[in-house]
């Protein structure tokens, strides 16, 4: 009888041994789990962290990835996806890091990001070794980090890349090259060549200029840093491929950067030059790196563009971005014109609108001669094209400004009716309509010569039927775009209407300001300081568009204008209420 309870005792404790087995295995990612906080509130409360920073949710989301590391080594491959899951969704979108990134970082930060969250789950998916895993995931962290850095203000947010010797080391040992035509002929590239080709060359060019600068001649030093922005960046369409397929706001990153470093040539150490140079020959590479589709190895990360299809790209998103601009200004002058001539003829309301379409189609022919002339006398690419467009730019931003403040002086119905009885029938085909049309004519004329001149490049390379294709299409898409302005604005209430016109222009005055002086900026005409007041302020396309960027000599002028605006806004206002209430007393009368 003993014996039998015996065994049946022990019977029962070797099945429940059997039946615990499964379940202790399963504690050990529980116990990894609660390795790290559940929430990104519960990492705050749990480090004591009062004051909120991005490169504090990095932290928080490097400790969680560390964890997944460690499991996926373990052996357990849910867990890990898992713990990856909770970085991107408790901490990466819990702490609203990810919100703040796609509202004011380029949008290219936020793609890679999760490119690298999808590189991390899929090494684990696909059975990669532990030591795959912890290289996906140290690429994930840095890029995390840069985005961190960028959104909490640090101004150097990349680690400096070290440059080996190239192809072009040899060459430029035996002679120095200004330009990239004279280069790629002495290498055998005029054809075949790739943008790290490109930044190979660039980055022999800074080493020069970093040995001028350490000579004492930092003349030469200064006119190195030129060429590598003109006789490079811009000649072999790096500058114009960067903004069509990466961001319009990354290619003025680094034009800035080309300021920031000729800046230091004239008044900086020795340190701060090399420093600022260094940023960026880094830039350039990692531009050139996603151009071509490759990491810092070499290695194709299968993110990068055919030739044909980068060429597409970048026409297209070039004349869709510059003809936007012009196309806000001339579709709001339009708009407004038969807005405010409902009850005339047809034949009245022609003779209105018939200058704006005149200066549009001006500003287009004079683009084109604009374009010749500045190869003619070749200044094309070079600080005088830059003066150009910023002088244009800057008298464009005092026409927008008189017309907005001419706009907003008749958003009243009342003002609009007494100026239409007493004087539109000499005003408006005289003074207003020719500011009108002079307007029209500058936000066509400069955008358009621009965009001829960054086409340039791009049609002397191999892929012509690209950038016809990348043409026609962005103006299917703009003729939508100013068709949309054009019919939507008549069914507008007159006051709304007026007043959303006229603030219109007053934003595109304020973005041509900026985007004038970063041209004169680029042009050497003026120099620029970024202190860390405004060195904080974020490169996106939103802030792109509106022509603010970290310098001084952009911002003040800007907030300057701002001021003046509100203030004749202000006055409008006041005046057209007023005129309004004594119509009113008039007609009770």
């Amino acid at each position: 009888m003993k014996t039998g309870r015996i065994r049946q005792i022990f019977s029962i404790l070797a099945a429940l041994l059997i039946f615990m087995l499964p379940l202790s295995s399963l504690s050990v990612p529980a116990e990894e789990t609660s390795a790290y906080p559940d929430s990104w509130e519960a990492y705050m409360e749990e480090n004591g962290i009062e004051e909120f920073t991005y490169n504090a949710v990095v932290d928080g989301m490097s400790l969680v990835l560390d964890t997944a590391a460690k499991t996926y080594e373990s052996g357990d491959a849910d867990t890990a996806l898992k713990q990856i899951s909770d970085a991107k969704t408790v901490y990466w979108g819990g702490s609203g890091f990810k919100v703040e990134m796609q509202k004011k970082l380029p949008a290219i930060h936020k793609s890679t990001v999760l490119a690298d969250f999808k590189a991390c789950t899929k090494t684990i998916k696909e059975g990669g070794s532990a030591a795959d895993f912890v290289t996906a995931k140290d690429v994930l962290a840095a890029d995390l980090r840069n985005a961190a850095n960028k959104l909490d203000g640090v101004k150097v947010d990349m680690d400096i890349a070290e440059e080996g010797d190239t192809a072009a080391t040899a060459l430029f040992a035996e002679q120095y090259y200004k330009d990239w035509a004279s280069y790629s002929a002495a290498a055998g590239k005029e054809s075949d060549w790739t943008w790290n080709d490109v930044a190979d060359a660039m980055a022999e060019v800074f080493r020069d200029a970093k040995a001028k600068f350490a000579e004492g001649d930092t003349e030469t030093a200064y006119s190195h840093v030129n060429d590598g922005y003109y006789g490079y960046y811009e000649t072999t369409g790096f500058e114009r491929n960067t903004m069509g397929y990466i961001s319009g706001a990354r290619k003025s990153e680094v034009e800035l950067q080309f300021s920031a470093a000729k800046s230091a040539s004239g008044s900086g150490s020795a340190e701060e030059f090399n420093e600022a140079v260094d940023v960026l020959r880094t830039m350039i590479r990692t531009d050139a790196n996603k151009l071509d589709g490759v990491d810092e190895n070499g290695n194709s990360t299968g993110g990068g563009r055919s030739a044909g299809l980068a060429t597409f790209i970048a026409c297209f998103t070039i004349l869709l971005r510059e003809g936007l601009e012009a196309i806000l200004v001339v579709g709001a002058i339009i708009a407004y014109l038969v807005k405010t001539s409902m009850q005339k003829s047809a034949d009245e309301k022609k003779r209105l609108i018939r200058p704006v379409y005149a200066g549009a189609i001006l500003g287009i022919l004079l683009s084109f001669v604009s374009a010749w002339l500045l190869n003619q006398l070749k200044l094309a690419n070079s600080a005088s094209q830059e003066v150009i467009e910023g002088v244009t730019a800057l008298i464009a931003v005092a026409v927008l400004f008189y017309v907005s403040n001419w706009m907003v002086s008749k958003s009243e119905s009342e003002a609009w009716s007494a100026y239409i009885e007493s004087k539109v029938g000499n005003a408006a085909q005289t003074g207003s309509s020719f500011a009108l049309a002079f307007t029209a004519f500058l936000a066509v004329y400069r955008e358009g010569a621009e965009v001829i001149l960054f086409y340039q490049p791009l049609l002397s390379g191999g892929n012509t039927r690209m950038v016809w294709l990348g043409f026609v299409v962005g103006c299917v898409v703009l003729v939508f775009v100013f068709l949309a302005i054009r019919l939507l604005s008549v069914k507008l209430p007159l006051k709304p209407f007026f007043l959303a016109t006229s603030i219109l222009m007053a934003i595109m005055s304020i973005a041509f300001l900026g985007s004038g002086i970063k041209e004169l900026i680029e042009g050497d005409v003026i120099a620029m300081h970024s202190p860390a007041w405004v060195a904080w302020i974020p490169s996106n396309s939103v802030l792109e568009l509106l022509g603010i960027y970290p310098c001084v000599e952009t911002v003040v002028p800007q907030l300057i204008l701002l001021v003046i605006t509100i203030f004749t806004f202000v006055y409008w206002l006041k005046k057209n209420k007023k005129l309004k209430e004594q119509m009113a007393q008039e007609q009770g009368a």
